[in-house]
């Protein structure tokens, strides 16, 4: 049964009146009156996707309507089966520009928002679900990834014949690993034990996916989507994904980042140890930690060439991002 059969069977269980469908990456979009709904394959199960809707609810009352609500279906339930057994979820979904990445203005306003979607993202304590992440314990993130970048270093060193992409990476790895032991080092010397501690008995929650690829643009509003990695969290981790993402698709430019920084705390004032965290996380060289890593656990045999060229790429940014991290070690809340 081909992907059209199964979303025509899952849309039967809902009062939908479609009159128009269309395929967008891997999901359908489907038109029902003035509406718009996104059909899904969902892998997770309902007590997963009750803990999304109770952090999107939790937007709701304070105000904010522009998520991808889920649908219940007939049976008053958010994932539906299909005659194979296949799970899926029907959310609401908006006619809206992707953000642009080059567009300065747009990032910046992203920021803010994410900022706004932090101050709301808090769980009350009878929540029936939660889900904690790692990325509440930076230190041992920290630790493991650090070990993982040895255990890489010391297999190439052992090869007799190496290959363009592994002499790249024993010539790149002491500054990138001093780098990784820098931000260890510096995150155990802050302690946010007591941040960590808020955050947890706060029910502090992040996004856990917050890109450019899940904010969209609808006049003036800014439309959030794709809550599936959402948990309770260190919320400074989003805004380092944020920055992270923006910053590598504009060569480190550290106007443009700085300005970030400074739309998020505008509109959300950080608390002791958050600034402290995101140094930490920009210092961190987790880029570079992702392809060395793809490296090891890859084929050997064959070296992707698209990821020599993308390790090329982040030795030759690693000047302005040095730069970048310096402004925002300096700047001032």
């Amino acid at each position: 049964m081909g992907m059209d059969e199964k979303v025509d069977e899952v849309l039967k269980q809902y009062e939908l009146d479609i009159k128009a469908k269309r395929r967008v990456r891997g999901s359908v979009v489907v038109e029902s009156g003035d509406e718009f709904y996104v059909v899904k394959p969902y892998l997770r199960d309902e007590m997963r996707i009750l803990f999304e809707e109770s952090v999107k609810e939790c937007l709701y009352k304070n105000g904010y309507e522009f998520a991808d609500f889920a649908l219940k279906n007939n049976l008053e339930k958010y994932i539906s089966e299909d005659s194979c057994g296949g799970k899926w979820v029907v959310r609401r979904w908006f006619q809206a520009q992707d953000c642009d990445v080059r567009d300065k203005s747009e990032v910046r306003m992203a920021a803010g928002h994410l900022a706004y979607l932090h101050r709301c993202m808090r769980l009350p304590d009878e929540s029936e679900a939660k889900f904690n992440t790692s990325r509440i314990d930076i230190v041992s993130l920290f630790k493991k990834h650090n070990n993982e970048m040895k255990r890489v270093n010391s297999y190439i060193k052992a090869k007799k014949q190496k290959n363009h992409m592994e002499i790249s990476i024993l010539n790149s790895f002491r500054e990138f690993y001093e780098q990784g032991v820098e931000a260890l080092e510096y995150i155990q010397r802050c302690g946010i034990d007591e941040l960590c501690e808020k955050t947890i008995s706060e029910n502090r929650i992040i996004h856990g996916s917050y890109n450019y690829h899940n904010i969209f643009f609808s006049r003036e509003n800014i439309i959030t989507s794709n809550f599936e990695k959402s948990a309770v969290g260190l919320q400074m981790t989003d805004l380092y994904d944020w920055i992270r993402k923006i910053m590598e698709k504009n060569g480190w430019n550290c106007e443009l980042g700085v300005s970030i920084v400074e739309e998020y705390i505008k509109k959300r004032e950080p608390e002791p140890g958050e600034m402290e965290v995101l140094h930490a996380l920009l210092l961190y060289p987790e880029k570079y930690w992702k392809l060395v890593n793809f490296y090891y656990n890859g084929k050997k045999t064959w070296i992707s060439e698209k990821n020599y060229e993308k390790l090329e790429k982040i030795r030759a940014q690693e000047p302005d991002r040095q730069k970048f991290i310096a402004k925002i070690k300096d700047l001032r809340v």
